[in-house]
C-alpha cells in the first residue's frame, strides 16, 4: 500500500513539474515576442511621422516635374511587404491626371488652400493578422498661395 502511495506521489510530482515547465517555456517565449510588436509599432510610428515631410518633398518634387498636384504616392519600405501609402486630399481643387479640375476661384488661398496628407503605414502586411501593424495619421500641409497656380 506505501508503494501505491509513493507511485501516485511520484506521478503527480511528475505531472506538475510538467506544467510548471510548459508554463514557463509559454511565458518565456511571449517576452520576445513582445518586445518584437513593440519595435515594430514604434517604427511605424516613426515612419507615420516622418513621412508628412516626405509628403511635401513628393510635392515639391512633382511641381518640378511640371505636375500640378498629385493623388497619391505608395512605395515599400524598409522591406518589400512593408507599404507606406501617401494620399493626397486638394480642399479647393480636384486633381485628375496630375492637374488641377474645377478650382474654385472664390476661394481664399490663404485660409482654404489647405492639402490634407493621409499617410498609412502597413508593416508585417503579409504576415498574420495578429501580426500586421497598421498606422494611419492624417497632416495638414499649408502651401504658399502660388501652388495652385499652373
Amino acid at each position: 500500500m506505501k508503494k501505491a502511495y509513493i507511485l501516485l506521489n511520484v506521478v503527480f510530482l511528475i505531472l506538475l513539474l510538467g506544467f510548471y515547465l510548459g508554463f514557463n517555456l509559454n511565458l518565456s517565449s511571449y517576452a520576445p515576442r513582445l518586445l518584437k510588436d513593440t519595435h515594430l509599432y514604434l517604427q511605424a510610428k516613426i515612419l507615420a511621422h516622418d513621412s508628412k515631410e516626405l509628403a511635401k518633398y513628393f510635392l515639391y518634387r512633382a511641381k518640378k516635374e511640371n505636375k500640378e498636384c498629385l493623388n497619391s504616392v505608395s512605395f515599400h519600405y524598409p522591406k518589400s511587404n512593408d507599404t507606406i501609402r501617401i494620399d493626397y486630399f486638394y480642399a479647393i481643387a480636384t486633381c485628375e491626371n496630375f492637374k488641377f479640375t474645377e478650382l474654385n476661384k472664390d476661394a481664399n488661398l490663404s485660409k482654404d488652400g489647405v492639402i490634407i496628407a493621409n499617410i498609412s503605414v502597413a508593416l508585417n502586411s503579409n504576415k498574420g493578422v495578429n501580426e500586421e501593424i497598421f498606422i494611419n495619421q492624417k497632416s495638414f500641409i499649408y502651401p504658399k498661395e502660388n501652388f495652385y497656380k499652373p
